[in-house]
């Protein structure tokens, strides 16, 4: 038997013994089209700033804050996440906290934040 029929037969023998590779299917999903956001997640997102001006929040679209104290030029980062009318909070060094949010007024603890216009 020559090396071109041997090498012919195993191919044969292997294309029957291992399944053929599925064809790719198309992404399902868009990735650049963001996600619809509830009522509340939009009531919620942009620039808060506190009622003496001493801190400014800004809650971006993305799960993401940004807090920063203008006396102090601190800033802290981390995701936030909204439920109906609460807001979770947890900062990238691990602190946590719980905000609500009623009629544009925005509590995080003892602070208030209203939204900038």
């Amino acid at each position: 038997m020559a090396f071109t029929q041997i090498v012919q037969a195993l191919g044969a023998f292997t294309a029957r013994v291992i399944p053929a590779a599925k064809p790719a299917r198309p992404l399902e999903i868009d990735l650049d089209l963001p996600a619809r956001l509830s009522p509340a997640e939009r009531a919620a997102i942009g620039t808060w700033i506190t009622e003496d001006g001493a801190m400014q929040l800004e809650l971006r679209r993305d799960g993401r804050f940004d807090k920063t104290k203008a006396a102090e030029q601190v800033r802290y980062r981390g995701r936030y996440e909204v439920d109906d009318n609460r807001l979770y909070f947890e900062g990238d060094s691990g602190t946590v906290a719980l905000g609500q949010l009623r009629r544009g007024v925005l509590d995080i603890g003892e602070k208030r934040f209203r939204k900038a216009a």
